[in-house]
């Protein structure tokens, strides 16, 4: 592939230069004149990787394969954090949901507390009341 990659290209920069004059040219007359060329494109096609286009190509597939890798590993790292906070948002629902439960039940201890506290703070009061009309009424309330 390269060899014949190379003989075109010297094959157009001939064409390029000597057209008019390669059919009456005296043999090896155009030498001296093509020689550095010629020996810059074997140079080129020798030594770089870009002068084969299968190569080349085959460098660019590679190159989208290590991206796709990485955006592949990327989108799997991505799902298992997705993972985690579902499972830390199912953590958070059932704790929310284990609050509304104890503080309703909390509420409503604390309700019967005040609610009992009330009352006792009513019976005493009548209690005292009673005791303090008994004392001033007489005991069987025949003063009054």
């Amino acid at each position: 592939r390269i060899a014949f990659a190379f003989l075109e290209d010297i094959l157009g920069l001939w064409r390029e230069r000597y057209a008019a004059t390669e059919q009456s040219a005296i043999a090896f007359s155009m030498n001296e004149a093509f020689s550095p060329i010629l020996k810059a494109r074997s140079t080129f096609y020798n030594s770089n990787p870009s002068a084969d286009t299968i190569t080349r190509v085959q460098s660019q597939i590679d190159n989208v394969k290590e991206v796709m890798i990485d955006n592949i590993d990327r989108v799997l790292e991505r799902g298992e954090k997705i993972e985690l906070l579902v499972n830390k948002t199912d953590q958070l629902n059932q704790q929310a949901f284990k609050f509304e439960k104890t503080s309703r039940s909390l509420k409503n201890s604390m309700y019967y507390r005040r609610l009992r506290n009330i009352i006792i703070g009513i019976v005493i009061l009548v209690v005292v009341a009673v005791a303090v009309s008994a004392v001033i009424c007489g005991i069987k309330f025949d003063q009054c």
